[in-house]
């Protein structure tokens, strides 16, 4: 009996990890730079490897590339390939692909939540003029000559990674590696890798999930009930 329970416990459980999951990926669907989470179970058939019989509850992240979109701002960076942007926030420093930034007062280029764009070496990266020019390679072109440069970085392990929000992400006590030959497009951000069809097929599985959970306790209570029955007649 108290492995039916037991059963019927996990799967529920599991079943309500992944539909919060799902949700929240809908919910940044449009979210710049947002990564997919994904069940565990999840990446195991991903890799051609059977899932075990109850699902994992535990959650990692999809870090592949979201598409990228034209935007025609300047200000706008995506990163095609591996990487992160490295942002100032506060007094630490965090790790994100979304590239939607804006020109400050004092020339530093900022993220809608105030995070402060880094340069090659450290430091915040300032800008002089409006019509600054960034190549691929994360050169900062003012009037004709290069003046700084931006610099993409990766983690040897990114699961270790911890969310900072939606799309940003600490290293912690994580090394960060600068990237070699990055690729950065002006004028270009990089969507969410979220894709609906995957989110709404990950619900389905999951409530037919909860459903085996709800039928399990069923049987359970219907045992109980008959043992009781069972027991009453005896006397």
């Amino acid at each position: 009996m108290s492995g039916l329970v037991e059963a019927a416990t996990a799967i529920l459980s599991a079943s309500e990890r992944k539909l919060e999951v799902a949700a929240h990926n809908v919910a940044n669907v449009s979210t710049p730079g947002f990564k997919r989470q994904i069940g565990f179970s999840q990446l195991l058939q991903a890799s051609g490897t059977d899932a075990t019989p109850l699902p994992e509850v535990a959650v990692r992240r999809n870090f592949a590339q979201g598409k990228l979109t034209e935007t025609r701002n300047p200000f706008d960076l995506a990163i095609s390939g591996d990487g992160f942007f490295q942002l100032r926030a506060g007094d630490r420093m965090v790790y994100s692909r979304q590239g939607q930034f804006k020109l400050a007062a004092d020339g530093t280029l900022v993220s809608p939540q105030g995070y402060v764009l880094q340069q090659q070496g450290g430091g915040d990266l300032v800008l002089d003029r409006q019509a600054a020019t960034i190549q691929q390679d994360g050169t900062v072109i003012e009037d004709g000559r290069p003046v700084a440069r931006i610099e993409l970085f990766a983690a040897s392990d990114p699961q270790a990674l911890t969310p900072v929000g939606e799309s940003y992400f600490s290293a912690g006590a994580g090394a960060m590696d600068t990237v070699g030959g990055p690729v950065i497009r002006q004028g270009m951000v990089e969507s969410s890798n979220v894709e609906m069809g995957d989110e709404m097929v990950a619900m389905m599985t999951a409530l037919r999930q909860s459903e085996g959970g709800a039928r399990l306790v069923q049987v359970y209570d219907d045992l109980i009930g008959r043992a009781i029955s069972s027991l009453g007649q005896t006397r």
